[in-house]
């Protein structure tokens, strides 16, 4: 029997900080949110998978970004989110959250049924290209 878990999140930025917003994962390339350009319109949303045992950060390089995030997944699941100075929260699936992050900080985001290294013997490039134990 499989288990219920989260495998992925939306995401939207909803101020012009998320034009500075990272998101870096231990198993895929970095990249910017951003928002909708011109103005027009409501900010758009970015689906993201996340595997059973990758970490996601959401990392402000400057600015105070403001962006809205909703857990994807089976009906039981949870997303686990740790902002650097601030609480954690589980987020159910289908329900969404507001986060205000201030400059260079950062939201650790992972699944609910992660498996973290029991040992320190890690061969380099095991989370990712560039990442190592």
């Amino acid at each position: 029997m499989q288990q219920p878990r989260s495998n992925g999140f939306k995401i939207r930025g909803l101020n012009a900080d998320c034009d500075r917003l990272a998101c870096q994962s231990s198993e895929q390339t970095t990249w910017l949110v951003g928002r909708k350009r011109g103005g027009k319109g409501a900010p758009q949303w970015h689906e993201v998978g996340l595997q059973q045992n990758e970490l996601m950060v959401l990392r402000s390089y400057g600015g105070a970004p403001t962006f809205e995030i909703q857990a994807l997944g089976d009906k039981a699941g949870l997303l686990v989110l740790q902002q650097s100075r601030g609480p954690t929260f589980s987020l159910r699936v289908g329900s969404k959250r507001v986060i205000e992050l201030g400059p260079d900080e950062s939201c650790v985001v992972r699944c609910e049924w992660i498996v973290y290294p029991r040992h320190a013997g890690v061969t380099p490039g095991a989370y990712g290209r560039g990442l190592q134990v």
